[in-house]
């Protein structure tokens, strides 16, 4: 794992925290809007208490969910407005997955509202789309960049749910209409089930911690597949590892790994002078004594809440840390596998007499690395995908990377990065070259995370 990164040793100001995000909430008025405020109202206030109990559960020591899932957008509305304003409702996790987007809609409202039918299409996201905001979110922000990028009308098309299968937006300049089908990738069924096995053999190492009342930071690194490694794989060679001593490192057939302490002059050097939200990046930066933002995390801990902010930690008595990531070609071959589904499943909205153009959105916590061998598989697929009965020409991937950031001058980070991925052989320009959906085009590379291919 690398070494290298920013100076944790810092502590939070004490004053600067009184400002305010007029952009932000002018995307949050705008949504707020478009429900009756009794309703909206009633459902911040039953997300409000949602996150109140699950505060209580933290200070217990629970790691409970925040937030209603059948109403995740009452959820992103609140983290939005309670960091635009007061930050009384706080949750870094949730204002990773909130306000970048929102932000990217506020600075650019006037423009959204010139794209037919969009006012529609977040007034259905509020509604009865408001388990699932991401993808409507997704195709708010494609219809933001054709508008954004000279396409003089941009337009959503009415669904014909059970009459008949239409894209998602047309947008036209003269001679010339393309349509659009927008699709938002959430993660796979394999990427669940490999983090989910990832964090049962971390369990038992946090038990033993617990148990021995000892700390300790683990980093591995599995060479196969994670469904192929025995349960009780981790915690065994970990304390063969303790039993040999401290910091001593690994290297078998199933991983390589390191056993290491918690780094408590730093933790406790910050702690003295600062409170730590129970849980996030931050917490396990100054645990860890770096935070690897390629890698998968699981942390545990005896720890004391701030008296009036439960979800903040006063003091850390006992922790430990793993920190896992997973090189086998087959699983990142796995978590790539549904790119050529998905364009099979959007080429199907297309038509068939104008040109058509897919937005694949990816939101990713895999890293570059994983990022890249993906990109050069989704780039395959896409070459060689044959459409079925439409025009298909293009396909962007657009991949964000949100962050619980450890800056000490951030409070939240995206990194973005769009990929342009010519279908077939054909002589049709892009139609939408070197767009962004959420960062600034003026300040931003699409390719940030590659160098740019040889088309």
């Amino acid at each position: 794992m690398n070494k290298d990164g920013p100076d944790p040793n810092w502590t939070s100001p004490r004053t600067g925290h009184y400002w305010r995000d007029d952009e932000l909430m002018l995307a949050v008025a705008w949504l707020k809007g478009l429900v009756p405020r009794n309703d909206i109202e009633r459902r911040l206030d039953a997300a409000k208490a949602y996150l109140a109990r699950a505060r209580q559960l933290q200070s217990n020591g629970e790691r409970p969910s925040l937030f209603d899932e059948s109403d995740t957008i009452a959820w992103y509305i609140l983290q939005a407005e309670t960091f635009a304003t007061d930050r009384t409702f706080f949750a870094p996790e949730g204002i990773m997955r909130a306000v970048p987007y929102f932000t990217r809609i506020g600075k650019e409202l006037p423009a959204m509202l010139s794209v037919k039918g969009a006012e529609e299409r977040a007034a259905r996201m509020m509604t009865s789309d408001r388990a699932q905001p991401d993808g409507p979110l997704f195709e708010l922000l494609v219809g933001l960049a054709w508008k954004r990028n000279g396409w003089k009308e941009v337009k959503f098309l009415p669904e014909k749910k059970g009459i008949a299968r239409t894209p998602d937006l047309l947008a036209s300049k003269p001679r010339t209409t393309w349509a659009i089908e927008c699709k938002r990738m959430v993660r796979s069924t394999y990427a669940k089930s490999e983090r989910a096995i990832g964090m049962q053999l971390a369990e038992p190492i946090h038990a033993m911690c617990l148990k021995r009342y000892e700390s300790h930071v683990v980093e591995v690194v599995y060479k196969l597949e994670l469904s192929k490694i025995p349960e009780d794989y981790l915690v065994t060679t970990v304390d063969r590892a303790l039993a040999r001593g401290l910091s001593y490192g690994w290297d078998d057939e199933i991983s390589r790994g390191i056993v290491r302490p918690v780094e408590w002059n730093l933790t406790r050097r910050v702690m003295a002078n600062d409170f730590v939200y129970y849980g996030g990046s931050r917490m396990i930066e100054l645990l860890a004594g770096r935070y690897e933002h390629d890698a998968d995390y699981s942390m545990a801990a005896k720890w004391r809440p701030r008296p009036d902010r439960p979800e903040y930690a006063d003091a850390v008595y006992q922790a430990s840390v793993v920190a896992w990531g997973c090189i086998a070609a087959e699983a990142t071959k796995r978590r790539a596998a549904h790119f050529r589904r998905v364009l099979a499943n959007a080429e199907g909205q297309l038509p068939t007499d104008i040109p058509g153009a897919i937005h694949v959105g990816i939101e990713s916590y895999s890293g570059n690395f994983v990022d890249y061998f993906r990109h050069m598989l989704n780039r395959s697929e896409a070459r060689s995908f044959r459409p079925a009965t439409s025009r298909l020409r293009w396909v962007y991937a657009n991949h964000f990377v949100p962050e619980d950031t450890t800056q000490q001058d951030e409070t939240w980070a995206i990194t973005e990065t769009m990929v342009p991925y010519r279908v077939g052989k054909h002589g049709t320009n892009s139609p939408l070259p070197g767009h962004m959906l959420v960062s600034s085009e003026a300040d931003a590379d699409p390719w940030s995370h590659w160098s740019r291919p040889r088309e």
